[in-house]
Parts: structure tokens; C-alpha cells; sequence
């Protein structure tokens, strides 16, 4: 899964050259550009911000800070420099070096396992990364039983939390290795076994003790003939994924092969995890996805827990991830980069993956349902309401799988919001559920459709029913020529003579309704209705 390519990069040799004086005249432990015109220059008991001026070759200190420093790594994206100190080195005083200033962070110990043999914590053995949005600092912890950690530190983002330690990744080795950090992955390089490992502490266990991810041999490019030798004596690593060879003279880059995951991840859920938090990579997730749950690779639970992170699922481990709480006072002095994830939109997800699902004929059209139902489980838990067309793929799907409980059961309960194209949806489907023409009616009630209602009764020939809804309701008296029509055509003619009688006695539109029921009998049928009604009794309504 790692590839070894080489860079090339061509330098213009400049002329200009400028001599920098100190006030200290300490050895120097740390050289480095802070920005286009400012330079820090870190010794052993101070450090010192420059400002350069290229036009009058000429520096002038702009601040300075007492350190009690034995070493110094400087961490550029975040503009953080990080000193040891104390009787093993192990003290660890973050400072931010930004705007000109110096802000110091909570100080805080870390454990590298010291011994009779090992007294001191060394700069090799540390070193700083930003990952999934956070700034930590990696130390080795070496111990006597041949196994080592390289344990994480979270730096917070302001300057009066004390850092914490946060993960543990095992390695289970001793002996030469460097580290990169390519793509929020933790990478570990053995120089002995010659081997790779890759840790990912959003993958991995909820616990703080990490194994490999992936355990791999980095692979020369395809164009380097001959290949070039890897894990050599010669190899010299730098963050975030340098590697100089000091033997030949050249510099190569890591890269990430993703499309090998299939083959190095066994678990498939894994798999899914790793690939949807890699940048660039939603084609390849996607079409993994589809892969495996056309070949059924995957449980109904670990579909669920796929969807729930691509829905925000997980949204209070990326809050965490990403910073502070919205109503935190406290003032953020070290900058970072957000971990943006993948966002997979209704739409991408209907189109890749759950129709291609529905046409696939060798698949149960019940084990499809059931994958659009955990989707739908997730908008609905991360709140997501879900979009019309969506919703009428997952009502289409369960009812052809005959699934008519569960269809049932998301409409009772509210998991999809009431709508009229889906209360006309349930109403076509009456012949396989009959309850679900109830429910349709009941969200055609709840989004005060009663126009559509009363069409519904009249089309289910409900003549007397929808003139009660019309009544009870009060509705609009344009519906009621539609019911008499109805009722003249499809009604007996006791039932059109209360019709017409109960029109009569209604006083609130008299000129209305008595035009309507003049039009429902001639008057030679009132006459022998009139002789009919001296003769039985007729129903109320």
C-alpha cells in the first residue's frame, strides 16, 4: 500500500547573503523561517525572533523569551515550537510563535520509559504531526520485554489546558525506525524487519492502545530501473512523507495506495472506514461499497455503522476531533487545519449504489429493503430529513419485496415526513395493506389536504362519507356540486332524496344548495318520493 517515488526540484542559486548576530552567544539548537521576513533562532536559554530585511541586508530582534532548553523541533504548519527540558529532558513547553509573539502553552511530562541505559528523552525520539484536525506530539516509550510505543500526546488550542496523553500505538519492536504521517495515517518504519506499519486512531479500537491497521513493504515506483533499495542504513525520514537517501543522493516522497486496501484489510468494515476518511477518494469508496454489498459481504449491523458515519453519526467524536465546544470561552492560540469528512449527498448514494442494488436481479429484493431501511435509520438519527425521491424508492422497494410490516411501521412512527406524494403513494398500495390507505388519508389530514381527501372517497365511491368530512369539516362549497355529481351516479335514490333533504334544511347557503338539489329530481319523482316517504322510515344521517 505505500509506493516510493522520487522528487526532482530544480534550485536558483541567489546572490544575496546576510550575516545574522545574536544577542546570545549559545550554540544554536534550532534554525527556522517563521515567515517571509522573520526568523527564530533557538539556543539554550532563550529564543529570539529576527526580523529581516533583504533590501538593507541587514536584522533587528523583535522579540525574545527566556527557555531552559536541552532541545528544540519546530513545527511549521502550526507555528509551534516545542522545547525539553528538565533533569531527563522529558518536560515537554509548548510555545506558539505567531504575530510576532511568544505564547506560552501549559507545560507537561511525558513517559519515554527511562532507564539505567536510556536516562535521557532525545529529539529523535519525538516528533510533532497534525492529525484528523488536532496537533500531537509522538514519543517513542521504549521498554525492557522488545516492545515499543509510540504513545500520542494532544496539544490543545488554547493556552491554559494542560496537554493529555490520548492514543498508544503498539509496535512490538525494538531497534531502528522512523515515522511519516501521510493522510492522517500514523506510519512506522522498521529498518531490521524491513516492514511498514499504518495506524489509524479513527479506525481503530475506541480504546487508547492502537494495533497496526495494516502491516506492509513499501513498494519502488514502477519508473525507478533499477529499483532503488528500501530500509536501508542510508535512510534518513522526514514528516510528512520524505525519505533521503544519503547513499545515492536523492529524495523520494511516500504516496498511498489505496486501491490495495481490499487486499490488505480482511474485515470489510474496516476497509470501508479507511478508505471513506482518505482525501480524494470517494469514487473508490463508493464503488467499494457497492462491491461489497452486492456481494453481501457485510451484516445488517455493519451496514448500519457505515451509514451512520457517512450521515454524521459520529458527529461528537469529529466535534471532539475538531475543536472546542461552540459555548467555549477560551481562546484558541494554536491554529488548525479542519479534518473535513466525506461527504457521500442522498442523490451520489440513490444513484451509485442503491439503485444499481434494486436492478440487480440476483439479489433478494428483501435484503435490498433492508439496506435502504439502515440508510434511512441513519439519516434519521443524525436528523437528516430525507428528500422526496429517496423516500419513494425506499416505499416502491418495500412494497415489492412485500415488506408491507415494516413499510407500516417507518409511516406510524414518523421515520419520513408526511407529504402528499407519499399519502398517494400508500393509497396505490391499498390492495397488498389495506391499513396502508389509512394512513394515507391520515397524511393527507395532517397537511390539511381535505380537496384531495374527499377525490379519494368520491374515487372509492364514499359518496355519503365525503358529504359528512364536507359538513363536519366545513369546507369550501365548490366540492359539493363534485358529491352530488358523484351521487347521481353512483347512488339509490333514497340515498340522493337525504342527500337532497339535508341540502334543504341547511340554511347558511340556502340559494346555493337548493339550486344543487332541484338538479338531483324532476318534480313527478319528489311527488312519488314525497308518497314513498308517508310509507317507510328513512335512514339519518
Amino acid at each position: 500500500m505505500l509506493e516510493l517515488g522520487a522528487q526532482f526540484i530544480p534550485f536558483e542559486p541567489d546572490s544575496l547573503e546576510l550575516t545574522v548576530s545574536t544577542k546570545s552567544k549559545e550554540p544554536l539548537l534550532a534554525v527556522e523561517w517563521v515567515a517571509n521576513n522573520q526568523l527564530l533562532l533557538v539556543n539554550n536559554h532563550s529564543a529570539e525572533l529576527l526580523f529581516i530585511n533583504e533590501d538593507k541586508r541587514s536584522s533587528k530582534v523583535m522579540k525574545t523569551t527566556n527557555v531552559n532548553a536541552a532541545w528544540a523541533i519546530y513545527y511549521a504548519p502550526c507555528q509551534l515550537l516545542l522545547i525539553a527540558n528538565g533533569q531527563s529532558c522529558s518536560n515537554l513547553q509548548p510555545i506558539v510563535v505567531a504575530h510576532s509573539q511568544f505564547t506560552r502553552m501549559k507545560n507537561f511530562e511525558v513517559d519515554f520509559g527511562g532507564s539505567i541505559s536510556k536516562e535521557n528523552f532525545l529529539e529523535k525520539d519525538a516528533a510533532i504531526s497534525m492529525i484528523y484536525g488536532k496537533v500531537y506530539v509522538m514519543v517513542f516509550r521504549y521498554s525492557n520485554r522488545s516492545a515499543t510505543m509510540l504513545d500520542l500526546y494532544e496539544l490543545p488550542t488554547d493556552a491554559t489546558t494542560v496537554p493529555s496523553f490520548k492514543h498508544s500505538l503498539i509496535l512490538g519492536f525494538n531497534g531502528g525506525c522512523g515515522i511519516h504521517v501521510i493522510d492522517n495515517l500514523v506510519i512506522v518504519h522498521h529498518q531490521s524487519s524491513q516492514k511498514s506499519m499504518l495506524f489509524d486512531i479513527r479506525v481503530s479500537s475506541p480504546s487508547k492502545s492502537h494495533s497496526p491497521l495494516v502491516t506492509t513493504t513499501i513498494e519502488p515506483h514502477p519508473q525507478h530501473q533499477p529499483p532503488p533499495s528500501v530500509y536501508t542504513n542510508f535512510w534518513f525520514t522526514f514528516l510528512p512523507d520524505v525519505v533521503i537517501d544519503s547513499s545515492s543522493g536523492v529524495m523520494y516522497s511516500l504516496r498511498l495506495k489505496n486501491e490495495k486496501s481490499q487486499l490488505e484489510i480482511p474485515d470489510k468494515q474496516t476497509m470501508l472506514e479507511y478508505l471513506a476518511r482518505r482525501k480524494n477518494e470517494k469514487k473508490l469508496f463508493v464503488a467499494t461499497l457497492l462491491s461489497c454489498l452486492r456481494a453481501r459481504a457485510l451484516s445488517l449491523r455493519q451496514i448500519r455503522k457505515v451509514f451512520a458515519m457517512l450521515s454524521g453519526g459520529d458527529s461528537a467524536s469529529k466535534k471532539s476531533e475538531n475543536g472546542a465546544e461552540p459555548g467555549s470561552t477560551t481562546k484558541a492560540v494554536l491554529t488548525c487545519e479542519k479534518y473535513a469528512s466525506l461527504v457521500v449527498t442522498q442523490q451520489e448514494m440513490q444513484s451509485a449504489v442503491l439503485i444499481p442494488l434494486r436492478e440487480d436481479v440476483s439479489l433478494p429484493e428483501s435484503y435490498v429493503a433492508n439496506i435502504m431501511l439502515q440508510y434511512l435509520r441513519s439519516l434519521f438519527d443524525a436528523e437528516i430529513p430525507p428528500e422526496a425521491y429517496l423516500i419513494e424508492m425506499v416505499v416502491e422497494t418495500l412494497a415489492e419485496a412485500g415488506e408491507m410490516s415494516k413499510l407500516q411501521q417507518i409511516v406510524t412512527y414518523r421515520v419520513i415526513n408526511d407529504s402528499k406524494p407519499l399519502a398517494f403513494l400508500l393509497l396505490s398500495y391499498e390492495a397488498r395493506c389495506s391499513t396502508l390507505f389509512q394512513s394515507g388519508v391520515d397524511i393527507l389530514a395532517r397537511n390539511r389536504a381535505s380537496d384531495e381527501i374527499v377525490e379519494v372517497m368520491l374515487e372509492k365511491k364514499q359518496i355519503v362519507d365525503a358529504f359528512r368530512f364536507i359538513d363536519v369539516r366545513n369546507l369550501n362549497d365548490a366540492l359539493i356540486p363534485k358529491v352530488v355529481e358523484a351521487a347521481n351516479q353512483n347512488c339509490s335514490r333514497q340515498t340522493r332524496y337525504a342527500i337532497k333533504e339535508h341540502l334543504t334544511e341547511k340554511k347558511a347557503k340556502a340559494s346555493l344548495y337548493k339550486s344543487i338539489g332541484d338538479d338531483l329530481y324532476t318534480d313527478e319523482e319528489i311527488q312519488e318520493a314525497s308518497s314513498e316517504l308517508s310509507n317507510c322510515t328513512l335512514f339519518e344521517l
